[in-house]
């Protein structure tokens, strides 16, 4: 006669996807949330910790929590243990590649607005003020 308990299931992961959205316009994808069971109440513990200390943290950066418009989870997947360690990984090497994206294309806009002089936003330099009308 066969064994009637099934064969136990691969141990699997839950991994959730989170974005903040700041009052600003700006938005960023916090650390990944992990947990075996329950993903969801971890992400609203977290989430009210952060309330009730009026931060925000991410890696070494605090937001204050009054500027942060709402949080959205953007996906939820589901994803074997061994497969966790390379996910997140991933995940690293992709939020340090922006960051470096978003340096050097904030370095740029700080470079051009440097050339231009001291001029106001909108003025344009006295040489080209004169030539308007060509």
């Amino acid at each position: 006669m066969a064994d009637p308990t099934p064969e136990p299931k691969p141990e699997t992961v839950l991994i959730a996807h989170v974005t903040a959205y700041l009052l600003d316009g700006t938005s960023f994808e916090l650390y990944p949330f992990i947990d075996p069971q329950d993903v969801k109440a971890k992400v609203s513990q977290l989430v009210e910790g952060w309330a009730s200390s009026g931060f925000l943290l991410r890696d070494a950066y605090l937001v204050p929590w009054h500027q942060v418009k709402h949080l959205e989870a953007t996906a939820v997947e589901e994803v074997q243990r061994e497969e966790v360690q390379a996910r997140l990984d991933a995940w690293h090497a992709e939020d340090h590649r922006r960051a470096l994206q978003n340096f050097w294309k904030t370095k740029q806009e700080a470079k051009g607005g440097k050339e231009g002089g001291d001029q106001a936003e909108g003025e344009q330099p006295e040489q080209d003020q004169g030539k308007k009308g060509e």
